[in-house]
């Protein structure tokens, strides 16, 4: 399991952690990129309406490789999470969920005034006995702040 807080300072840093430990756990390719964009979407989202930094949890589970961000801001407005079509060019906002929907294989947002967590999920591919990486296991744990 990998477990980080991030804020504003620290996205960059965010990203290459993630990008590794993705890798490690078997995403890759197309795949592996979309799930990074809808996961930078969900933790820029925490971090301009979310308070200003969160939580980041990734870990797999049978056969899917899971992301929970969380934060502690005022919550998605309903009309954000309805399922609507992409915003037209040069509208303001409202791609960041759009995205977080069609990158992923699962995209379930639990909101309130509290503050908000987005899971993400994405299936892996089998793994082949025979590959050495496969046997190797899976990435060890990481938990930290990457905000130094």
């Amino acid at each position: 399991m990998t477990v980080l807080r991030f804020d504003e300072h620290c996205l960059h840093r965010t990203r290459h952690v993630l990008r590794v430990a993705a890798r490690h756990r078997g995403l890759r390719g197309e795949r592996l990129d979309d799930f990074l964009i809808a996961i930078n979407e969900c933790v820029v989202n925490a971090v301009e309406h979310g308070g200003g930094q969160g939580r980041l949890t990734l870990w797999r589970a049978d056969g899917v490789l899971l992301c929970e961000v969380r934060d502690r801001g005022p919550g998605i407005p309903a009309p954000a999470l309805a399922d609507a079509p992409l915003p037209p060019p040069g509208a303001p906002g409202g791609r960041g969920i759009w995205l977080m929907r069609r990158l992923t294989d699962e995209a379930v947002f639990t909101t309130g005034p509290t503050g908000t967590a987005v899971r993400l999920g994405m299936r892996l591919p089998r793994q082949d006995p025979d590959d050495p990486a496969a046997a190797r296991g899976t990435f060890g744990g990481v938990t930290g702040d990457v905000r130094r």
